[in-house]
């Protein structure tokens, strides 16, 4: 049983999409800790993942379902990233132009968003610990 890399949860995460842009590692890197630390104040209160930036490493295997939502995350992460983008495209407006006819883009974009959102919060929802009556 081998520690769980950070390229474990990219692997996870560009599992979920096509892209013909790579993203730069840099910004899935800070996707991760942002996940790790979304994960760690809302799942693992008691037990926080513990990751280390400099080997880029978990002090433990994390099972694949930790791994699938830490991915999930960082697609949230990308998917609002990405939304934002199309907004800022779709309201350019210049001297002689206007650039507002992306209507269908953005309307994808912001279904996607919230897909992805909605997904991860019920992944978040799956391993909270239920409260016993």
């Amino acid at each position: 049983m081998a520690n769980t890399l950070a390229k474990d949860i990219y692997n996870s995460f560009e599992a979920t999409f096509s892209d013909k842009h790579e993203v730069p590692e840099s910004l899935e890197f800070q996707w991760l800790k942002m996940a790790i630390g979304k994960y760690n104040m809302e799942i693992a209160i008691d037990e926080p993942l513990v990751f280390d930036t400099a080997l880029q490493m978990f002090a433990t295997e994390l099972d694949q379902y930790v791994v699938d939502t830490l991915g999930q995350m960082i697609r949230t992460y990308y998917s609002e990233r990405y939304d934002s983008k199309v907004n800022k495209i779709a309201s350019i407006v210049g001297k002689d132009i206007s650039i507002n006819g992306q209507g269908n883009l953005q309307k994808y974009a912001k279904y996607e968003l919230d897909h992805h959102s909605e997904k991860m919060n019920e992944m978040i929802e799956n391993q909270k610990p239920v409260a016993m009556a």
